[in-house]
């Protein structure tokens, strides 16, 4: 039928394929010890065909065959038991199979590079697309935001009513924020990814009047732990609704002092306009 004759030969075009496929993956290294050996095979060929003439590798290769097949018809033990065993003798033969087509066949095609090197094609892709966001990141951060410093911090923020729990006696919680210096004002998102997007910031300060960096009150020295107080920053200025503080934790005592110095640095030049 229709049907049939279709599905052999789509099935026959796909074989054909794959062998394309194979016959290329042989010179791409995509299984090193047969291209290695096929190579190698390559460069025996060439030696031999450069140092004996044509005619007689034709004569050998032709002598050869007639060889093996005289052999394999006539003197091999295989052949002198499918005498006694005519029975096995098509069993027999089909578990041998062509060399050279079971070495075509034990190649990769590209759909079984595709399902073998997918998980890691995903890993890697996911990384060049990470790479790509921090240097579009970088350049937008240089050349339209002008900034004086940027980077990841935490932020002090108050618990709502619902999120307090009982067991905790803080009202307080250190969330992630990315924060950057821009002219007079600090302004901060939740995260690089919003900031990457291109959402509205959270909030920001401005440099203007008094402003600049704030001391730890004895509130927060008695709410911050030992380990948290060497990297604590907090700034005030004018914020969207008049004088507002922040207290930020910076992951490292280097980003604290960067920040710090780009504070003053931005609260000196607002005073000295």
């Amino acid at each position: 039928t229709v049907r049939t004759l279709g599905g052999t030969l789509q099935n026959q075009i796909s074989y054909v394929v794959d062998m394309i496929e194979r016959v290329r993956n042989v010179f791409n290294f995509s299984n090193p010890q047969i291209t290695m050996f096929v190579l190698l095979g390559l460069a025996l060929l060439w030696i031999v065909s450069a140092l004996v003439p044509t005619r007689i590798i034709v004569l050998f290769a032709g002598l050869a065959q007639y060889g093996a097949t005289l052999y394999a018809k006539f003197g091999s033990p295989q052949t002198k038991k499918t005498f006694k065993e005519p029975s096995k003798e098509v069993s027999d033969s089909s578990n041998i199979g062509n060399p050279i087509e079971n070495l075509f066949l034990s190649l990769p095609t590209d759909e079984d590079l595709r399902r073998t090197y997918f998980w890691e094609a995903r890993r890697l892709g996911e990384k060049e697309r990470e790479k790509f966001a921090v240097a579009k990141r970088q350049t937008r951060l240089e050349k339209l935001w002008k900034a004086k410093w940027h980077g990841a911090l935490a932020l002090k923020e108050k618990r709502s009513v619902q999120a307090a729990s009982p067991s905790s006696p803080k009202n307080w919680n250190w969330e992630a924020t990315f924060g950057l210096i821009e002219g007079h004002r600090f302004i901060w998102w939740r995260s690089e990814k919003h900031f990457d997007t291109g959402e509205a910031p959270l909030g920001q300060i401005f440099f203007a009047g008094h402003s600049g960096l704030a001391g730890l009150s004895p509130l927060d020295l008695r709410e911050l732990s030992n380990e948290e107080i060497p990297f604590v920053v907090s700034i005030f200025g004018r914020g969207s609704q008049g004088q507002q503080k922040i207290t930020l934790l910076a992951p490292s005592s280097e980003v604290k002092d960067s920040l710090e110095n780009a504070v003053l640095g931005a609260s000196m030049d607002a005073k000295a306009d």
